[in-house]
């Protein structure tokens, strides 16, 4: 077998062309256990785990091969800041029996000068580590070279502090979004489904050479000659001038403009990308019935529903709900 990434011989393995975490289910069996394991972890794994694709992985409840899917809470736990307060650090966790967020106060400490003028030294923590303030006092004590007090004087001591309630505290957190590699995994998708869709021969092709290289490159800076070919799904045309955006699907397709081949993929309604394949029509299209190897697929990522039909059969179809509902696209994709 001829790998399609790094062209050596080598044994097969199975390839998700929309990854499998994110719902797809098209697959290729011309990928080699090498490439597939680097680009998987390093390229499919920045798409699949990408913030606003987590997200949406959170709320359809897609696993892919961890057999676990995102949580919904999960940006939000951690460490944050209490806004509005000196004493401003906080840890939030998820309480699974309540299904709420809950936040605790961390521990904080500053130098103060009491009422009668003299220093002191003012301790902060959640209300419900306060069977915890005996040893933070000794604790204080100790580090600033003062006597242990008596079991009596910390007693009495441990009974000095005032509870305050913060009703429907802000928190703020700070979200990290990488997109390193995020554009590499879409010109994978829209290289292996050109490959599928156009066959043996794509491998040769000079632009199929150019697109494999730009997606295997470990440089970050080896897909941006197509950045400006990835869009914002709810602005590329290429799309929402055909088929209304759902949140759980897939779509991809391929066509023949002024002489050139190109394939379209939308991630959900998220990310889509068109991208030309190839320059050369010539080698794959012959004749007319050749046209059938343009391909048009819809993935439904939660149920697994998948159309996968020539695109002039997607295009009959959109043709036929102009003439019943008498008005241009934008309609429903077929799912």
């Amino acid at each position: 077998m001829r790998c399609i990434f790094c062209s050596n011989e080598g044994p097969p393995s199975l390839e998700h062309v929309f990854p499998s975490a994110i719902g797809g289910t098209i697959t290729t069996d011309r990928v080699c256990a090498s490439c597939n394991s680097e680009l998987g972890s390093r390229v499919d794994a920045a798409l699949c785990n990408f913030l606003p694709i987590r997200a949406r992985r959170a709320k359809l409840g897609l696993a892919g091969n961890s057999g676990t899917a995102p949580e919904w809470y999960e940006i939000f736990l951690g460490d944050g800041k209490l806004v509005g307060e000196t004493a401003d650090r906080i840890q939030t966790t998820f309480d699974k029996a309540t299904g709420k967020l809950v936040h605790r106060q961390l521990h904080h400490a500053s130098d103060v000068v009491l009422p009668n003028g003299q220093k002191g030294r003012q301790i902060t923590i959640d209300l419900r580590d306060k069977d915890q303030i005996p040893k933070i006092i000794q604790r204080e004590r100790k580090r600033h070279n003062l006597p242990p007090l008596s079991d009596e004087q910390l007693a009495i001591e441990a009974q000095n502090f005032t509870a305050k309630t913060i009703e429907r505290p802000l928190v703020m957190v700070n979200l990290e979004a990488s997109f390193a590699y995020l554009q590499h995994a879409m010109l994978k998708i829209v290289y292996e489904l050109a490959f599928l869709w156009l066959g043996e021969s794509y491998l040769d092709d000079p632009l199929a050479a150019k697109l494999r290289a730009a997606v295997i490159s470990k440089d970050l800076a080896s897909a941006d000659e197509y950045a400006a070919n990835i869009f914002d799904a709810r602005e590329c045309k290429v799309f929402s001038d055909f088929w209304t955006p759902h949140e759980g699907h897939h779509l991809a397709y391929a066509s023949l403009v002024a002489g050139k081949v190109i394939v379209a993929i939308r991630v959900f309604d998220l990310y889509a990308a068109g991208v030309i394949v190839s320059e050369e029509p010539d080698r794959y299209f012959r004749n007319h019935s050749d046209l059938t190897k343009l391909g048009f697929l819809a993935i439904d990522s939660v149920s697994g529903k998948t159309i996968h039909t020539p695109f002039e059969t997607e295009s009959r179809r959109i043709a036929e709900m102009m003439t019943a509902e008498r008005r241009k696209p934008p309609f429903a994709d077929p799912l």
